[in-house]
């Protein structure tokens, strides 16, 4: 990841969600972070069990750099994770979820065919978005909304996970916003991650297609702002563009 600003900053403090973390269908067995400038540095855990790493760095500099390297092993399990309880939080409309007419009218209109049982339910609606919706770069932000991108009938893959959230929710479905690297991508990906019988599954709304070892998940949250790379505060005016660049290597 390469971030540039346009004039030189300072006390810069940052949060990174960049590095995997091992679930029952992946097993990182390395993963290294480089940051340039920093100066402090420490790891957490965030409140929905994402690695992050938090620093800060105070001379002067206008690019910030981190390079993220390892190995991981995925596929071994076609769940992301077993869990006794169900987070109330991701039955609920979050910041980027909440429907509104437009949402609320495309529900409307698919769920009376929606199949029973929770996975056969996300497993239509998944394929009713990947039908009904145009994948088009560009065509809409970070900051779109799951209702934004139902009224437009065209987005990125944060739109899409977008949208099948916010239908799962309107079900009471558990469903939290996922992000990751796919092989052959060259950037960033989110997925869903669906919650059936204590077990987290991954539907990809963009390909139409369940989360398998092309896979390698980062965190997870309500949406993609609880889920954000990179996140920091300094000192001084600049316009910021970053830049991300994957590349995975099967081995």
């Amino acid at each position: 990841m390469e971030q540039r600003f346009s004039n030189f900053i300072k006390d810069h403090y940052f949060s990174l969600k960049c590095m995997p973390h091992d679930t029952a269908r992946q097993k990182i067995e390395f993963a290294g972070v480089d940051a340039e400038p920093v100066e402090m540095r420490s790891s957490d855990i965030d409140s929905f069990g994402n690695s992050v790493i938090i620093g800060h760095t105070i001379k002067p500099h206008d690019t910030f750099n981190v390079r993220l390297t390892g190995t991981a092993l995925t596929g071994l399990e076609v769940f992301e994770e077993k869990s006794e309880d169900t987070p109330m939080i991701f039955t609920y409309p979050s910041r980027a979820t909440r429907p509104g007419i437009h949402l609320s009218h495309y529900h409307n209109m698919i769920a009376n065919n929606a199949p029973d049982g929770i996975y056969q339910r996300a497993l239509y609606y998944m394929r009713c978005i990947y039908r009904d919706f145009s994948y088009c770069p560009g065509a809409t932000s970070i900051s779109t909304t799951a209702e934004n991108a139902v009224q437009l009938g065209k987005g990125v893959c944060q739109d899409y996970a977008h949208i099948m959230l916010a239908l799962c929710r309107l079900d009471h479905i558990p469903a939290r916003y996922a992000v990751g690297i796919m092989t052959g991508e060259g950037f960033s990906h989110a997925w869903v991650e669906v919650k059936c019988r204590q077990y987290w599954y991954g539907f990809d709304p963009t390909n139409n297609c369940l989360v398998d070892d092309n896979y390698i998940k980062i965190s997870h949250g309500r949406d993609y702002f609880d889920t954000l790379v990179n996140k920091g505060i300094y000192h001084n005016p600049a316009v910021e563009v970053q830049r991300i660049r994957v590349e995975v290597i099967r081995l």
